[in-house]
């Protein structure tokens, strides 16, 4: 059977995303207790898809993005207030509840699917009942200006997060004052603004039920332990995947801390381990599941593994013990979840040992480390290049996980049992710190008069200079096109 030196990496981590997915195997009777999410988050969540004049364009998926939207973000625990087709009294009356609520609240998402437009360089949001867009005073009249609804929700003390899979068009055309698109905007503090594309471009509504963008987003928001930057990426590359290009999501930031729409902390190594074990007792069945993994992508392969697992039989006098005790980690005994703990250890070398044949040693701790340092870094303890080279940063990052969980440093050295323990784990266990840039205070007194008795000395040699030299063209400014990006972000 053929090797790549890949499987070893993919292998945790396939199990760990597909493990999370799995009904009844992985989570610890997750239905008789409180979810760990937090529950004061509020969803704003508004879709306009009928629109009364005949210039802006019906928009099909609007309302459906906001409806299926707003069923994920209720399953994540947010208190999701939800609108379809509001006025501009509607968005008025929305927005009131949603201040009757702001005080209890942690953190705030708007999502807005429907039209929007860029005038003079500010945002707005178009109820549906914008009359005809005639003109720029006759369409922001009524319109919403995003700038507002950032303001009036955003907060030092509470993370906002704004959606908007609103560029459809421009309803005025071209002219002078206006743009296709939407334009970057004053980030609020602690804020997370996500565009459906990037600024003076314009979306697409879709043809499937679902946007484009709404569609990547679906997909990523409730996977586990993804943070928003994270989920932002994987929603950046399908979208444009999606629309073959013409549509890149973009997204400004000033968040003060990373942000999880789902961050599972509690895994039962108990059934975790006793899963993984009735798959690799059965030779057959291994052989299969390595296989499967190797010959499909990162996608397939975590569907494989989590049908696999729930192909698992559980013995009836388990489910019975779990049915009548519920029970989960915290329950379980110290000396019970590390007897779990190491059986899960055990299982994951197993798998790895039965797709490295072939490897030398060599190969094999590179591949380790390289495990290693992509579970450091899913947990946001390790921020440089995974490479397999465990050097100083892969130690230091390890020091820093061992701190945050309060164990003691065994060895600094790559395992399989530190893999093991890493792959229990979920979430963000380092917290990557707000770096603040220091401002050198001005030096002005004694530099005049440095400065004084340099220009002088310089005023003398160029006197002289020009007395001995012709003089020659000016040098061409330098090049800086090459430094300007979209909407002038250097």
């Amino acid at each position: 059977m053929p090797h790549d030196h890949k499987y070893f990496l993919r292998i945790p981590f396939l199990l760990l995303l597909a493990l999370m997915w799995s009904v009844g195997v992985v989570w610890a009777a997750i239905e008789e207790q409180p979810s760990p999410l937090p529950r004061n988050r509020l969803a704003i969540v508004i879709g306009n898809s009928n629109y009364q004049s005949t210039r802006l364009e019906h928009l099909a998926n609007a309302a459906n993005d906001a409806t299926k939207l707003a069923e994920s973000l209720k399953r994540l625990n947010f208190d999701v207030l939800i609108q379809t087709d509001l006025s501009a009294e509607g968005f008025a009356k929305l927005f009131r509840d949603a201040d009757a609520k702001l005080a209890a609240t942690s953190s705030v998402l708007i999502f807005y699917a429907g039209h929007g437009v860029q005038l003079q360089g500010e945002n707005y949001l178009l109820p549906v009942d914008t009359p005809d867009p005639e003109s720029m005073e006759k369409l922001s009249a009524r319109a919403v200006k995003l700038n507002d609804v950032i303001a009036r929700f955003a907060s030092r003390d509470r993370q906002t997060f704004v959606f908007l899979d609103a560029c459809r068009n421009n309803p005025l055309g071209s002219g002078a004052n206006t743009g296709n698109g939407l334009a970057q905007v004053e980030v609020g503090e602690n804020t997370f603004i996500a565009f459906a594309t990037q600024p003076g471009n314009v979306t697409v509504d879709g043809s499937g039920d679902n946007s484009p963008f709404t569609t990547a987003l679906l997909k990523n928001v409730e996977i586990p332990g993804l943070s928003i930057s994270d989920m932002m990426i994987r929603v950046r590359n399908e979208t444009e995947a999606l629309t073959v290009g013409r549509q890149v999501p973009w997204d400004q930031s000033n968040l003060r801390e990373q942000f999880y729409f789902t961050e599972q902390q509690v895994l039962d190594p108990a059934q975790l381990s006793a899963s993984l074990s009735r798959i690799l007792s059965d030779p057959v069945a291994k052989q299969k599941l390595q296989l499967e993994l190797a010959s499909n992508d990162l996608q397939t392969a975590v569907l494989i593994v989590g049908q696999t697992l729930r192909s698992v039989e559980i013995p009836a006098q388990a489910k019975a013990a779990q049915a009548q005790t519920g029970t989960q980690v915290a329950s379980l005994s110290p000396k019970a979840i590390e007897g779990a703990r190491q059986s899960v250890v055990s299982g994951l070398e197993t798998l790895i040992v039965g797709t490295s044949a072939g490897e030398t040693d060599d190969a094999k701790a590179t591949d380790l480390a390289r495990s290693i340092q992509t579970e450091l870094r899913r947990l946001g303890c390790y921020r440089m290049t995974v490479d397999g080279d465990w050097g100083k940063g892969s130690i230091r990052a390890l020091t820093d996980y061992y701190r945050n969980t309060k164990q003691a440093m065994a060895t600094s050295d790559p395992t399989v049992e530190l893999l093991g323990d890493l792959f229990l784990r979920s979430g963000r266990i380092c917290k990557q710190p707000v770096i603040v840039k220091k401002v050198k205070p001005p030096r002005v007194a004694a530099d005049e008069s440095r400065g004084r008795a340099s220009k002088a000395a310089t005023g003398n040699r160029k006197a002289m200079g020009r007395s001995q030299t012709r003089s020659r063209p000016a040098a061409p400014p330098p090049d800086i096109s090459g430094g300007i990006g979209i909407g002038g972000v250097f």
